[in-house]
């Protein structure tokens, strides 16, 4: 008898390779991510600031006392983070809001209420939060115009 031939072993399990999605063509231009960094960096201050205007004039209370220092230094920022108005005040150079004249006064306003010291002048720490979120608050009225103007609503 003839020796049994040996069968040749069985081929390995296929596995299944998933192809790599293609890369989205928006990614490739250089001026769309460098928009989407520039709606990016704006966009969460702006939405901090919102709320801590909001949390200044809301209606019927003032703040807490011991949420004043806390809202200010929000505002005005420290020396390792920018405040909200320093974040708006970039955003609105950056963005070219509003008028000139207005965006110009606007501007030195914020900067001046950021720069002035807490207490001056008889000023209370409520006074000067509300100085600071007055500020804030036109400086998102201007983002706001170009955003409206931009993108209408729908019909």
């Amino acid at each position: 008898m003839a020796p049994a031939a040996k069968a040749p072993p069985p081929p390995p399990p296929m596995r299944l390779v998933t192809p790599a999605p293609p890369v989205p063509p928006w990614t490739q231009r250089t001026e769309d991510l460098e928009r989407i960094v520039v709606v990016l960096r704006t966009g969460l201050p702006v939405d901090r600031a919102f709320d801590d205007v909001a949390a200044v004039f809301s209606e019927g209370a003032d703040p807490v006392e011991d949420d004043i220092p806390v809202l200010v230094e929000r505002f005005r920022g420290t020396g390792e983070a920018p405040g909200h108005l320093t974040a708006l005040v970039d955003a609105v150079t950056e963005k070219q809001s509003g008028e000139p004249e207005i965006r110009a006064r606007l501007v030195a306003r914020a900067n001046e209420a950021r720069a002035s010291p807490a207490c001056s002048d008889g000023m209370t720490r409520l006074g000067h939060l509300r100085r600071l979120a007055l500020a804030a608050q036109d400086l998102l009225e201007l983002l706001l115009l170009d955003d409206e103007e931009a993108t209408p609503c729908p019909a």
